[in-house]
Protein backbone atom coordinates (compact mmCIF):
# COMPACT_ATOMS: atom_id res chain seq x y z
CA UNK A 1 0.00 0.00 0.00
CA UNK A 2 2.53 2.88 0.83
CA UNK A 3 4.57 1.22 -2.42
CA UNK A 4 1.43 2.17 -4.20
CA UNK A 5 1.04 5.54 -2.51
CA UNK A 6 4.81 6.83 -3.10
CA UNK A 7 4.68 5.54 -6.84
CA UNK A 8 1.60 7.55 -7.39
CA UNK A 9 3.31 10.73 -5.52
CA UNK A 10 6.44 10.17 -8.12
CA UNK A 11 4.01 9.96 -10.85
CA UNK A 12 1.58 13.08 -9.98
CA UNK A 13 5.38 14.85 -9.79
CA UNK A 14 6.49 13.49 -12.87
CA UNK A 15 3.38 14.68 -14.81
CA UNK A 16 3.72 18.23 -13.17
CA UNK A 17 7.24 18.69 -14.19
CA UNK A 18 6.63 17.85 -17.47
CA UNK A 19 3.60 19.75 -17.92
CA UNK A 20 5.08 22.96 -16.36
CA UNK A 21 7.93 22.62 -18.64
CA UNK A 22 5.39 23.31 -21.60
CA UNK A 23 4.28 26.28 -20.22
CA UNK A 24 7.73 27.63 -19.50
CA UNK A 25 9.12 29.96 -22.60
CA UNK A 26 10.80 28.60 -25.54
CA UNK A 27 13.31 31.06 -26.10
CA UNK A 28 15.03 33.40 -23.20
CA UNK A 29 16.64 36.55 -23.79
CA UNK A 30 19.24 37.63 -20.98
CA UNK A 31 21.02 40.93 -21.31
CA UNK A 32 22.72 43.66 -19.08
CA UNK A 33 23.64 47.12 -20.21
CA UNK A 34 25.84 49.45 -18.99
CA UNK A 35 26.22 53.51 -19.66
CA UNK A 36 29.80 54.20 -21.15
CA UNK A 37 31.09 58.34 -21.56
CA UNK A 38 32.60 57.32 -25.25
CA UNK A 39 31.25 58.31 -28.38
CA UNK A 40 29.53 54.84 -30.51
CA UNK A 41 31.85 55.28 -33.04
CA UNK A 42 34.52 54.09 -30.55
CA UNK A 43 32.51 51.51 -28.53
CA UNK A 44 31.62 49.55 -31.81
CA UNK A 45 35.13 50.40 -33.04
CA UNK A 46 36.12 47.67 -30.09
CA UNK A 47 33.35 45.99 -30.14
CA UNK A 48 33.44 44.56 -33.55
CA UNK A 49 37.22 44.15 -33.44
CA UNK A 50 37.76 40.67 -31.67
CA UNK A 51 41.74 41.88 -31.31
CA UNK A 52 40.67 43.89 -28.69
CA UNK A 53 38.22 41.10 -26.80
CA UNK A 54 41.28 39.69 -24.97
CA UNK A 55 41.39 43.11 -22.86
CA UNK A 56 38.09 43.56 -21.65
CA UNK A 57 36.33 39.68 -21.83
CA UNK A 58 35.69 38.40 -18.57
CA UNK A 59 36.19 35.17 -19.77
CA UNK A 60 39.84 36.15 -21.16
CA UNK A 61 40.29 37.29 -17.32
CA UNK A 62 38.93 34.49 -15.72
CA UNK A 63 39.97 31.23 -17.72
CA UNK A 64 43.22 32.61 -19.49
CA UNK A 65 44.65 29.28 -19.92
CA UNK A 66 41.47 28.35 -21.91
CA UNK A 67 43.42 28.25 -25.22
CA UNK A 68 41.38 31.10 -27.03
CA UNK A 69 42.62 32.05 -30.58
CA UNK A 70 41.20 34.45 -33.29
CA UNK A 71 40.57 33.35 -36.40
CA UNK A 72 39.63 34.76 -40.11
CA UNK A 73 39.34 38.61 -39.99
CA UNK A 74 40.15 40.33 -37.07
CA UNK A 75 37.24 42.44 -37.11
CA UNK A 76 33.61 42.98 -38.56
CA UNK A 77 31.54 39.73 -40.50
CA UNK A 78 33.52 36.26 -40.04
CA UNK A 79 35.72 37.65 -37.32
CA UNK A 80 36.03 34.36 -34.39
CA UNK A 81 37.02 33.32 -31.37
CA UNK A 82 38.04 29.92 -30.87
CA UNK A 83 38.61 28.33 -27.60
CA UNK A 84 39.18 24.59 -25.44
CA UNK A 85 38.20 24.66 -22.41
CA UNK A 86 38.97 21.09 -21.02
CA UNK A 87 38.16 22.02 -17.05
CA UNK A 88 34.94 24.28 -17.87
CA UNK A 89 32.86 24.94 -20.49
CA UNK A 90 34.39 23.14 -22.82
CA UNK A 91 34.96 23.60 -26.38
CA UNK A 92 33.48 26.81 -28.09
CA UNK A 93 33.49 29.88 -30.45
CA UNK A 94 32.03 33.07 -30.96
CA UNK A 95 32.02 35.04 -34.34
CA UNK A 96 30.17 37.68 -35.58
CA UNK A 97 27.25 37.26 -38.21
CA UNK A 98 26.35 40.92 -39.13
CA UNK A 99 27.01 44.56 -37.98
CA UNK A 100 25.35 47.84 -38.10
CA UNK A 101 28.14 50.69 -37.93
CA UNK A 102 28.22 52.02 -35.25
CA UNK A 103 25.13 50.63 -33.71
CA UNK A 104 25.01 46.94 -33.57
CA UNK A 105 26.97 43.88 -33.80
CA UNK A 106 24.94 40.56 -33.88
CA UNK A 107 27.10 37.33 -32.71
CA UNK A 108 26.62 33.78 -32.46
CA UNK A 109 28.07 31.06 -30.19
CA UNK A 110 28.68 27.68 -30.07
CA UNK A 111 29.64 25.79 -26.89
CA UNK A 112 29.16 22.31 -26.93
CA UNK A 113 26.10 21.09 -29.51
CA UNK A 114 24.42 24.15 -28.27
CA UNK A 115 24.45 27.25 -30.77
CA UNK A 116 22.59 30.90 -29.31
CA UNK A 117 22.30 34.12 -30.90
CA UNK A 118 23.85 37.20 -28.86
CA UNK A 119 24.83 40.75 -29.90
CA UNK A 120 25.46 44.21 -28.72
CA UNK A 121 23.48 47.64 -28.98
CA UNK A 122 25.16 50.69 -28.80
CA UNK A 123 22.10 53.60 -28.00
CA UNK A 124 22.01 57.11 -27.20
CA UNK A 125 21.94 57.57 -23.13
CA UNK A 126 19.25 60.23 -21.72
CA UNK A 127 21.94 61.05 -19.56
CA UNK A 128 24.90 61.37 -22.05
CA UNK A 129 27.23 58.81 -23.36
CA UNK A 130 26.11 55.52 -25.08
CA UNK A 131 24.03 52.39 -22.92
CA UNK A 132 25.84 49.66 -24.55
CA UNK A 133 23.80 46.51 -24.20
CA UNK A 134 25.18 42.91 -24.05
CA UNK A 135 22.61 40.00 -25.01
CA UNK A 136 21.90 36.29 -25.32
CA UNK A 137 19.23 34.83 -26.87
CA UNK A 138 18.07 30.95 -26.40
CA UNK A 139 15.45 29.46 -28.18
CA UNK A 140 14.70 25.50 -26.92
CA UNK A 141 13.39 23.03 -29.17
CA UNK A 142 9.54 22.83 -28.64
CA UNK A 143 9.67 19.44 -26.78
CA UNK A 144 13.19 20.16 -25.38
CA UNK A 145 11.62 20.46 -21.38
CA UNK A 146 15.41 20.19 -20.10
CA UNK A 147 16.32 23.03 -22.27
CA UNK A 148 13.26 24.94 -21.22
CA UNK A 149 14.20 24.61 -17.39
CA UNK A 150 17.71 25.46 -17.90
CA UNK A 151 16.69 28.91 -19.60
CA UNK A 152 15.71 29.53 -15.98
CA UNK A 153 19.53 29.11 -14.81
CA UNK A 154 20.37 31.47 -17.16
CA UNK A 155 20.40 35.34 -15.87
CA UNK A 156 22.29 33.92 -12.45
CA UNK A 157 24.59 32.56 -15.00
CA UNK A 158 25.20 34.77 -17.89
CA UNK A 159 24.05 38.14 -16.53
CA UNK A 160 27.14 38.52 -14.44
CA UNK A 161 29.19 37.85 -16.49
CA UNK A 162 28.00 40.36 -19.23
CA UNK A 163 27.91 42.54 -16.03
CA UNK A 164 31.16 42.33 -15.11
CA UNK A 165 32.65 42.46 -19.43
CA UNK A 166 30.75 45.74 -19.93
CA UNK A 167 32.55 47.03 -16.70
CA UNK A 168 35.78 46.00 -18.49
CA UNK A 169 34.80 47.58 -21.83
CA UNK A 170 33.95 50.45 -20.24
CA UNK A 171 37.51 50.55 -18.10
CA UNK A 172 39.34 49.56 -21.04
CA UNK A 173 38.22 52.24 -23.45
CA UNK A 174 38.70 54.99 -20.53
CA UNK A 175 42.40 54.10 -20.07
CA UNK A 176 42.67 55.01 -23.80
CA UNK A 177 41.54 58.53 -23.11
CA UNK A 178 38.75 58.46 -25.59
CA UNK A 179 40.58 57.30 -28.70
CA UNK A 180 40.23 53.95 -30.06
CA UNK A 181 42.71 51.49 -28.73
CA UNK A 182 45.08 50.44 -31.53
CA UNK A 183 45.07 46.39 -31.28
CA UNK A 184 48.29 44.37 -31.35
CA UNK A 185 49.39 43.94 -34.50
CA UNK A 186 47.87 47.50 -35.78
CA UNK A 187 50.04 50.17 -36.42
CA UNK A 188 49.01 53.39 -35.36
CA UNK A 189 47.49 56.35 -37.06
CA UNK A 190 49.09 59.10 -34.89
Amino acid sequence: MLIRRVFAVLLALAILVVVVGFFLPRVSVVQRSLVIDQPAENIFRVLQDFRHFPQWSPWFERVPEAGFRLEGPSGGVGSTVVWSDEGGSGDGRLWITSVTPPRRVELRMELGETETAGFFLIEPAASGGERVTWGLRVEAASFDLVGRYMSLLLPGLVGPEYARGLERLASYLERHEGVPPVPAGEASDA
